[in-house]
């Protein structure tokens, strides 16, 4: 049987975001994949600071982390694109300039404004137990910041448009929900990492396949050879896919990996 690399998103895949846990039909179906020589990687949007800990310990053979910018294979770092330090700055000014709300994502830290209104960054700050158990600042700190991807949410009250039009020549804009942007720089993607991963490992493309569930994923699910879609995923990523598995709380990730006799 061909060995496989498998990559998964966490939220909304391997993570269920109403239970907000990992069914142990996935967990056993992962030490499966393995013991029959697969490699799997978590494939994620989150930056290091907020890997989970128990998704970590389920077992991995690689993390592909803040879209793209961040690669561990065997606890070896092997690639991490961060913002130089003008640049951060930069930005970090311009959520205040703009009057935009949000998180600048990095591997140690996660820094908020002063001033967080919108309610889901406020919820995050204070709720959410994957940021309160990490280190997180102020982009008002007189330190350097270290961060390599933005999540950002606006309003009426924000100017979006002229923050996009400043730093779209440098970033990717995605946008996850009406008022909801992931921020990437230009040439990462969670494709580039897939990539990067199979060409440092000497795997081609045609033995990579992957689980999704959000828009976020695309460039993931169309780069590798299969993709799976979670039935509880966003449906406009369902034609983009081979196969549209059961939600992660029915045993979706089992049913996707024996689908493609994985296990």
């Amino acid at each position: 049987m061909d060995k496989y690399l498998i990559f998964f998103d966490i939220d909304g895949t391997l993570l269920d975001e109403k239970e907000h846990v990992v069914p142990k039909s996935t967990i056993q179906a992962l030490r499966e994949a393995r013991d029959q020589g697969h490699q799997t990687f978590i494939c994620t949007g989150r930056c290091k600071a907020i890997w989970p800990e128990d998704i970590l310990d389920i077992g991995f053979d690689g993390v592909v982390g803040g879209c793209g910018t961040h690669i561990i294979y065997h606890d070896e770092e092997l690639l991490h694109a961060t913002l130089d330090t003008k640049l951060a700055r930069q930005i970090a000014d311009d959520l205040i300039n703009y009057h935009i709300d949000g998180v600048l994502e990095g591997a140690v830290h996660n820094y908020f404004r002063e001033d967080p209104w919108i309610d889901t960054v406020k919820n995050i700050i204070h709720e959410n137990s994957f940021f309160a158990e990490t280190a997180t600042d102020r982009i008002s700190s007189p330190d350097p910041l270290e961060f390599d991807k933005m999540a950002l949410w606006y309003d009426d009250s924000s100017d979006m448009a002229g923050f996009k039009a400043k730093y779209e020549d440098r970033f990717d804009f995605i946008q996850r929900d009406p008022t909801f942007m992931e921020i990437v720089p230009k040439g990462y993607s969670k494709a580039t990492g897939i990539d990067f991963i199979c060409k440092t490992l000497g795997v081609p493309r045609s033995h990579t396949m992957s689980f999704g569930d959000s828009t976020n994923d695309l460039p993931m699910l169309e780069f590798t050879a299969i993709s799976v879609a979670m039935g509880s995923g966003n449906p406009a990523i369902f034609d983009s896919v081979d196969f549209v598995t059961d939600a992660v709380m029915s045993d979706g990730i089992r049913r996707g990996l024996e689908k493609f006799h994985i296990i």
